[in-house]
């Protein structure tokens, strides 16, 4: 009998491994600010309704980057076996389409996939 391991770590913690990381390169001097975003949340009918009209909108990137020059770097992020929604792709396509950047990484910890944010953001500062 085979045993497979399957990764059982929440999006939500790479998404958390991310923030803190890029917090910490702000905090020390890097040209940038961050935000993260949870469209993905179980919310009630009522928080779902006031999501929807305060502009909540199905597909956002997980986590912006605001760097100089009024550039926005947006990243998707994804579990190893996590894959984008048909609401994300349209989104993402809608986005590119008008010139934003947005990266789709899968990674298998949280501290990879802060590691490999870390090196994009490096690399468009």
């Amino acid at each position: 009998m085979e045993t497979r391991i399957v990764n059982s770590i929440p999006e939500w913690r790479y998404q958390a491994a991310v923030i803190a990381r890029l917090h910490d390169l702000e905090d020390r001097g890097l040209p940038f600010t961050c935000a993260g975003d949870m469209n993905r949340a179980k919310r009630g009918r009522r928080e779902r309704m006031e999501a929807k009209v305060t502009g909540m909108t199905a597909g956002e990137a997980d986590v912006r980057v605001y760097m100089f020059g009024g550039r926005l770097l947006s990243f998707e992020l994804k579990t190893p076996t996590g894959s984008r929604s048909k609401a994300q792709k349209d989104r993402h396509k809608k986005l590119i389409a008008l010139g934003f950047t947005i990266v789709t990484l899968k990674a298998d910890t949280p501290e990879e996939m802060a590691d490999t944010v870390e090196q994009i953001v490096r690399d468009h500062i």
